[in-house]
């Protein structure tokens, strides 16, 4: 499967270069800004992913792109704010991969998360468990059996029950019988900043992110979600190399619409999306912060998702998750 990703600011800095490099605008409403939500907090994975994309799409679509974050109660906020707008194209949203399976984990959800219709894909990211320096553990041996010692009295952080990096955490107690708890946070810079603190020990973070807190020595790495090492942090072993193969889960995000808005104009967001990730500009500066282009659209994007849908849902119903 593919494994959704987090991109440096210096990506987003250099991504007003990519819109000269687009063919001809795919024009509609010239002029009139289009808002783009994000669920989450400025400098989470989503809102990064999403001002990367802005300024090429903003040249794609011939109008401006504006980016708009409507953080809280993992995304719903955003997915409601997309819903009562006018589905007509002038408001999408950056879909995280765990909405369809909100309602599993949010007793009142007030919006109907079918009505929220993926377009085409966007970026996707690993994830990598880190532990804070005083922990003492070296590897993953070390910190399974300090975590197997310690119980609850050692502390992760997560961004939702059903964000990724609350369900590779869930994966690793599964599997290693382990039962650290759990403290949650609004997003991934609020997990990292928890961990620098000292507020959390452990918990997973995206890639690139992770990578920055590792090599500037602040966190340790002690295992990637991938079935194979990433090539940015190349020391640090996959869960299936460590012998615990199930622990292979990421992120991803795609741009979405309505489900009401008309097809012509879902046909020239997904071309557009389409034709932004197409670039080897925004190829290479995914790849370069440890991310990938998540390489969707369409019905192979909606079997995709329904697919990762109902692993998460089998996933909350193996670990006796229930709706808050």
């Amino acid at each position: 499967m593919p494994y959704p990703h987090r991109l440096p600011r210096r990506a987003l800095l250099a991504a007003p270069l990519l819109a000269p490099a687009l063919p001809r605008p795919l024009r509609a409403q010239a002029g009139r800004p289009v808002r783009l939500l994000v669920g989450f907090p400025p400098s989470a994975i989503p809102d990064l992913v999403s001002r990367l994309f802005a300024p090429a799409l903003s040249e794609a679509l011939g109008q401006p792109v504006v980016v708009e974050n409507r953080p809280g109660a993992g995304g719903a906020l955003a997915a409601e704010a997309l819903l009562r707008a006018p589905a007509d194209g002038q408001t999408l949203m950056m879909m995280a991969q765990y909405l369809p399976a909100l309602p599993a984990v949010q007793r009142h959800v007030p919006f109907d998360v079918a009505e929220v219709l993926p377009l085409a894909g966007t970026a996707q990211a690993p994830l990598v468990l880190l532990a804070t320096p005083d922990l003492d553990v070296r590897d993953l041996d070390g910190f399974l059996a300090l975590a197997r010692r310690q119980g609850e009295a050692l502390a992760y952080g997560h961004s939702g029950l059903a964000s990724a990096p609350n369900l590779a955490m869930a994966l690793l107690r599964d599997s290693a019988g382990i039962a650290p708890l759990a403290v949650g946070y609004r997003g991934e810079p609020e997990i990292l900043n928890g961990l620098l603190t000292g507020a959390v020990r452990c918990g997973f973070g995206f890639l690139p992110g992770a990578a920055a807190q590792i090599g500037g020595g602040r966190l340790r790495g002690l295992g990637i979600t991938t079935a194979e090492r990433a090539a940015l942090l190349p020391e640090i072993p996959s869960f299936a190399e460590l012998g615990h193969p199930a622990v292979r889960i990421g992120a991803w995000w795609a741009v979405a619409v309505p489900r009401a808005t008309p097809a012509g104009i879902q046909a020239r967001i997904a071309a557009a999306v389409t034709q932004v990730r197409a670039l080897p500009e925004t190829r290479a500066r995914l790849q370069s912060a440890g991310a990938l282009p998540l390489d969707l659209e369409g019905e192979p994007l909606l079997a995709f998702t329904a697919a990762e849908r109902d692993r998460q849902l089998g996933l909350f119903r193996r670990l006796g998750v229930q709706p808050e």
